[in-house]
């Protein structure tokens, strides 16, 4: 109690003026930070691109003739270009191509005679011994025989397509993805019969955020590297994803340079594209990990220090990630301050004490 009465009295004692004095030495005493500087980058922005591998169109094999199916490659067979994969029986369309034959020279004959018949009586015309009704009848009768013919012939031509048809080839290197017939069948003329997964004509689809959208130029003077290999990019697509808001893709495959790449296989590539800044105040910076701080709405920032050692909120935008550093593009410039230890709680125009990371 009395030293309770001591401590008022020796409060009550001390100058306003001081009191003043003392508090604002406390208010300049500022927190200590840790802080690194910004190192440059001149290589070039890396971007992950998450792609697979498609077909660019299965090869589908279907009937073109009302015929029995004899024999199909089974599923998962491995077939060469030219190969023969299926066989439909030829019996009924080799009797209807006879028929179509035998048709045309009945036509032929037919023709023949209306033609005689015609020229010997025009020559009778003349002497006005047969009318002309009869004479047009007479025409009339050869271009119906001579149109029948053409008809026939087409049919004939239509018949002999449809049984080269009969025996089914691979067009290239191929694996037999599925099939839809059973020998002894008898198919229907478009009915499908199986389809081919072509070894030789893959792609790679690989999908790009839609903010490259309109960045041709600089997708152009890109390179791509799936496992340090190059790989040319052969199409971009101009069609959005509504869900993921990404475009597509195309690269080339070389199939005696990526043996390994199989169909609907996911991996990355690395894009490498030249830096253009939108601005002069605009930078490539590599910065510390740990002086990188998440936002809401997937927004980062990082505390830098102004000319007076004072704490300034600055966004980036990460492009690449390293061991314990970030790529980023923003206002930092090479050699400015971050803050890496002793954020949490910063104010704005907060006046700090720093000391750099590489002096503790």
């Amino acid at each position: 109690m009395r030293n309770s009465k001591i401590k008022k009295l020796f409060m009550g004692s001390i100058p306003p003026i001081l009191l003043i004095i003392g508090s604002n030495s406390l208010a300049n005493d500022s927190r200590t930070v840790l802080v690194e500087a910004a190192q440059p980058w001149e290589q070039a922005i890396r971007t992950k691109l998450f792609c697979s591998v498609s077909s660019p169109a299965l090869h589908q094999i279907s009937s073109h003739s009302d015929a029995e199916l004899i024999e199909i490659k089974p599923v998962g067979s491995i077939i060469k270009a030219g190969e023969l994969v299926a066989t439909q029986d030829g019996f009924y369309l080799s009797q209807q191509m006879k028929i179509i034959r035998t048709d045309i020279e009945l036509t032929q004959s037919q023709l023949n005679y209306a033609e005689e018949e015609l020229d010997r009586l025009e020559k009778l015309r003349s002497a006005d011994m047969v009318s002309q009704s009869h004479l047009n009848n007479l025409k009339l009768n050869v271009d119906t025989y001579q149109l029948t013919k053409q008809r026939l012939e087409q049919q004939l031509n239509t018949a002999e397509y449809r049984s080269k048809r009969l025996l089914h080839y691979a067009k290239t290197d191929s694996q037999v993805l599925s099939i839809e017939a059973n020998p002894g069948e008898n198919l229907n003329p478009g009915q499908r019969i199986m389809q081919l997964l072509p070894l030789t004509e893959n792609q790679i689809e690989c999908s790009l955020p839609e903010e490259h959208i309109n960045k041709e130029s600089l997708l152009s003077n890109s390179t791509f590297k799936i496992k340090e290999q190059d790989i040319e990019l052969r199409n971009i697509s101009h069609i959005v994803n509504p869900e993921t808001q990404n475009f597509n893709l195309y690269f080339k495959v070389n199939r005696q340079k990526f043996k390994s790449l199989l169909v609907g296989q996911r991996f990355e590539i690395t894009m490498f594209t030249p830096f253009a800044g939108h601005s002069e105040q605009e930078y490539i910076t590599r910065i510390p990990s740990d002086a990188v701080i998440l936002e809401s709405g997937r927004q980062y920032k990082v505390w830098t220090l102004d000319n007076d050692q004072r704490a300034v909120s600055t966004r980036v935008q990460i492009i690449d990630t390293l061991d314990n550093y970030f790529v980023v593009r923003s206002s930092i410039a090479p050699g400015d301050l971050l803050i890496v230890l002793g954020h949490e709680g910063l104010q704005l125009n907060e006046a700090v004490t720093p000391t750099k990371r590489e002096n503790t």
